[in-house]
């Protein structure tokens, strides 16, 4: 019996007007969509990935599963074994918190070197992302909620004019995605997180430099103390191992 991974219309490989995408398009279409299947919760940590149902969900060769596969391994989000292939990747607490030492770090930095005042235009995108998302959020759709936190996180740092520190940003933010399904149901952290947002713009409005780091900086930490907790209540025993 085929799981939750079965074909459906969206996942059609042919593009309206029956014009077929190539096979990096569909590779890359299989990757977003398994990115999100593993941050809704629709594929778990430790689960399986089976080439031959994606295969058939997507209508896409076998070396193009393989080729998204590898590329969600790249990205942190699944492992490969041997004999057994891969596998949704289940972040142990050490590992969180020290992808989230760096990710303060690094963002912390980037804040601070974010030019302040903002030009009003790039306040005006910034503000726009931050109330789709909070609107994404009362409305439960999940994946708006998904993709305009990025969309707000990378467009803020995108000002700290380095692109060697947004790219590392961007790596690491990437990490987390493995581990975000725990909280995202969680419609208070979430509203939290929003409302955060709405300060950094705030913040990045008003030009108080010292109040958008320490946001960056503290942003993280309740999303990581939640997934710490969660891990060591369901996984104790793989620590102590």
């Amino acid at each position: 019996m085929m799981s939750h991974l079965a074909k459906d219309t969206r996942d059609d490989p042919a593009r309206p007007g029956g014009k077929r995408r190539s096979g990096e398009d569909i590779s890359a279409e299989i990757v977003t969509r398994l990115e999100e299947d593993i941050v809704f919760g629709r594929l778990h940590p430790r689960e399986r990935l089976v080439e031959e149902e994606i295969a058939l969900r997507f209508g896409a060769k076998r070396h193009l599963v393989r080729h998204a596969i590898a590329e969600l391994e790249r990205l942190g989000l699944v492992e490969r074994y041997r004999n057994r292939g891969a596998v949704v990747r289940l972040y142990d607490a050490k590992e969180v918190e020290d992808i989230n030492s760096v990710r303060e770090l690094i963002e912390a930095h980037a804040a601070s070197l974010i030019p302040l005042p903002l030009p009003e235009a790039a306040i005006a995108e910034l503000d726009a992302i931050q109330k789709s998302h909070h609107e994404a959020i009362l409305s439960g759709d999940q994946r708006r909620v998904f993709r305009d936190n990025i969309d707000f996180h990378r467009k803020l740092f995108a000002h700290c004019g380095n692109e060697a520190l947004i790219e590392a940003i961007a790596n690491f933010a990437q990490k987390s995605h493995a581990y975000r399904h725990i909280f995202l149901n969680d419609k208070p952290y979430l509203l939290w997180a929003a409302e955060d947002h709405a300060k950094m713009v705030a913040a990045v409005r008003g030009g108080d430099r010292a109040a958008l780091v320490e946001l960056c900086r503290n942003h993280l930490a309740p999303a990581k103390n939640y997934y710490v907790k969660t891990y060591r209540s369901r996984f104790a025993g793989d620590e102590e191992g």
